[in-house]
């Protein structure tokens, strides 16, 4: 669902997406609106969903999770819904997507070393359902853009 951003909506979310922590008053002085303005728009793109949320972006090599890899996985359709259940509780699965093509779904891992890449990859494989798995680690995160230019 797609919604309507007007010029101000863009400033906040685009100076909110750089540094979450920016004042109102900040961000109110530079778009030259009072910064309860700024605050009902936050509000009401919260209550709309165009904000998700707001939180710290975690450097997983500065918490012991140095080992970066994606995890390809090819499932059985009949049982997909019993291998979404699994990888969604899985600590180490940092992200997940359901996709078109020959896998059924990419999961991102954070893990400490290749013995816990192992581990991960070896339950995800003997979940039933999942017929076959590739993984591809990580070797330099080229970019990383958690946030979308408005």
């Amino acid at each position: 669902m797609s919604y309507d951003l007007d010029e101000l909506d863009r400033m906040i979310l685009n100076q909110l997406q750089a540094n979450a922590r920016t004042p109102f008053s900040k961000i109110a002085k530079e778009a030259g609106v009072s910064e309860a303005t700024v605050f009902l728009r936050v509000r009401r793109l919260q209550q709309n969903g165009v904000i998700k949320a707001f939180r710290a972006i975690v450097s997983p090599p500065h918490v012991g999770r140095s080992l970066s890899a994606f995890i390809l996985v090819k499932a059985d359709p009949r049982k997909y819904g019993e291998v979404l259940n699994v990888v969604k509780n899985l600590n180490e699965v940092t992200e997940a997507y359901d996709v078109t093509g020959p896998y059924y779904l990419i999961l991102r891992v954070d893990v400490a070393d290749k013995e816990s890449l192992a581990k991960v990859i070896d339950l995800i494989g003997s979940v039933d359902g999942v017929s076959s798995t590739e993984t591809a680690i990580v070797l330099k995160e080229v970019k990383e853009n958690v946030g979308l230019k408005v």
